[in-house]
């Protein structure tokens, strides 16, 4: 009979009735039933109130993740004002290129001082390698604050 080009149309309109019919046959679930209340009144429970400064002592004493480095003193008053503009390359030499309040851009290159002292070690395409007090730092151009190496 399937083999048929009858007997298919058939058969879906057999297995489509069936399960019209099974459908409009189910029993009707019943209705929920209403919740009674009991009699005692609902209230809220009493929140525990953290003690924020106990805590914060607490934790600075444990230092979960380690110890973290010593916050460094501000630098001196002696040390210019100067902003990182970009990395400039002439073939294989790099540049970089700095500004300092109230002067005209500087470019210096590896081993060359920054104002304030700093020894350049390292140029690279979007960072610097610097110098600072005998440990090595790394500053970026779309960074905020040095890097420890």
């Amino acid at each position: 009979m399937l083999n048929s080009s009858r007997g298919w149309p058939i058969l879906l309109a057999l297995l489509a009735t069936a399960g019209v019919a099974e459908w409009l046959l189910a029993p009707v679930p019943p209705a929920p039933r209403a919740l009674h209340r009991s009699a005692e009144p609902w209230v809220l429970p009493q929140s525990y109130m953290a003690q924020t400064e106990q805590a914060r002592a607490i934790l600075d004493k444990t230092a979960l993740w380690g110890k973290l480095p010593a916050v460094e003193a501000a630098k001196p008053s002696g040390d210019p004002e100067w902003h990182f503009l970009g990395i400039a390359t002439n073939g294989k030499e790099r540049y970089v290129l700095i500004k300092v309040d109230g002067q005209p851009e500087q470019r210096l290159t590896i081993n060359d001082k920054l104002p304030g002292g700093s020894k350049i070690l390292k140029i690279e395409n979007d960072s610097l390698c610097i110098l600072i007090d005998g440990k090595k730092r790394r500053l970026g151009i779309y960074e905020t604050g040095p890097k420890f190496l």
